[in-house]
């Protein structure tokens, strides 16, 4: 209980921004679900006369003292929207639940990455942009298992082969399960896959630790003929369709049956779940317009 209210005061004392004296800043995120990254882009407009020198300096500075607070818009709302965890938890509640993520903002700051820093057209301030892995900076402080759970195996013969993948299309609307409304899908950090009898056939928990910090439970695209997918999934997945999508946010995804017999037949293809060997097309936000 004092730890959790260490962490909080922590929190409100580290939110509040600071400025250099006289400088505008701002910034923004995006999340790019096809890579798993957080981009985060930052401006800085300085006084007349402050020599371009100071200017990186102090945008270097302030993206650094501002880190905290920064971080934690991020993850509360990107340019699109909320960064969903799972179906369940956005980011933020999720950290309401498990705020472990809030004595580690330092370690996070030493693990970002910066992809450049220009000076303005008008040379009267700094664009920077910086990323996070959100598999690696952000959910590997919500991974609590250190072994994948076993998937179900299907012992009734059916049409199946040894897949090397599988891919999922779920671009437009759906069906919400158990609500009269059709919606899009939502990405999230952890999707999870039903088929319609709701046997679970994804879930962060059936994936291995090593996986979800290099991908995830599944990866998202936005392009069917992308090269990153047969990266992910390989030469011969099984592809499917989603029928409906589930869940508080609307981010799990329900495919037939016969698609998940497929899968389950044997345990032939266990290792597709444990690795994360899923890819969802679907529209992303960041593509709409």
């Amino acid at each position: 209980m004092l730890r959790y209210l260490f962490l909080i005061i922590i929190f409100l004392f580290q939110f509040a921004a600071v400025y250099a004296e006289g400088v505008e800043f701002d910034y923004y995120s995006i999340v790019d679900w096809g890579k798993g990254e957080m981009l985060i882009n930052v401006e800085t407009v300085f006084p007349p006369g402050s020599g371009t020198v100071r200017m990186r300096d102090n945008s270097e500075d302030i993206f650094k003292t501002n880190f905290f607070k920064i971080f934690m818009d991020s993850i509360k709302k990107d340019k699109y929207g909320q960064l969903y965890f799972n179906s369940a938890f956005t980011v933020e509640e999720k950290m309401q639940v498990n705020p472990n993520i809030l004595s580690n903002v330092d370690d996070i700051y030493n693990n970002i990455i910066k992809i450049f820093g220009i000076y303005t057209r008008d040379t009267t301030g700094m664009n920077m942009q910086y990323k996070l892995d959100i598999f690696k900076d952000i959910g590997s402080y919500f991974i609590t298992h250190e072994r994948a759970t076993k998937s179900e195996k299907g012992i009734l013969w059916t049409p199946s082969g040894k897949y090397t993948g599988i891919v999922i299309y779920a671009d437009g609307s759906y069906p919400v399960h158990g609500e009269n409304s059709v919606s899009a899908l939502k990405p999230a950090i952890y999707p999870a896959v039903y088929d319609e009898k709701m046997r679970k056939v994804l879930s962060v928990e059936m994936v291995s630790p090593a996986y979800l910090l290099e991908w995830g439970s599944a990866g998202y695209f936005s392009d069917p003929n992308d090269p990153g997918i047969k990266d992910r999934v390989g030469d011969k997945p099984l592809y499917t369709a989603a029928r409906k999508i589930f869940g508080r946010y609307g981010s799990d995804i329900i495919i037939t049956a016969a698609d998940a017999d497929k899968i389950f037949y044997k345990g032939q293809n266990a290792n597709l779940i444990t690795e994360g060997r899923f890819v969802i097309i679907s529209t992303l936000p960041s593509d709409k317009p």
